[in-house]
């Protein structure tokens, strides 16, 4: 399965007392590659009013901390397809000497296709389930 993967800048404002990634920063993280993904995949005049997302439940699983200078990617996948929303869970990782991932967070999130303009959620694109698909 072809996952989007995406390199995470952590910056001296991410981190907390205790020297790691605060756990609030996760979800921006997320935030960054899911937009990164968008740009590789969704046509640059896609009308955001008329078919546009609403964030509708996140969830994280914390199992490693990240530290300043730690070289952080994250991998996105589709779970799942619905009529009018789509799962995408995420991967955050980094590389060991011997390059095997070391798995720092997991996530989820739930979109769903809304049109702004009239306000109603509407079905998951034909344009974008390709690209979801092999995900």
């Amino acid at each position: 399965m072809m996952k989007g993967t995406y390199p995470v800048e952590i910056r001296f404002k991410d981190i907390d007392l205790a020297g790691h990634v605060h756990n609030s920063v996760y979800l921006s993280y997320f935030e960054q590659a899911r937009m990164m993904l968008f740009a590789e995949f969704v046509a640059d005049d896609w009308d955001w009013k008329s078919k546009g997302l609403i964030l509708a439940r996140n969830e994280i699983d914390y199992i490693l901390p990240v530290h300043l200078g730690d070289k952080i990617h994250i991998s996105i996948e589709c779970d799942h397809i619905g009529t009018k929303s789509f799962t995408l869970s995420y991967r955050l990782f980094s590389e060991d000497d011997n390059k095997n991932q070391l798995v720092h967070t997991t996530g989820r999130s739930i979109l769903v296709c809304m049109d702004y303009n009239s306000q109603k959620t509407i079905p998951v694109y034909k344009e974008w389930i390709q690209f979801l698909e092999i995900l």
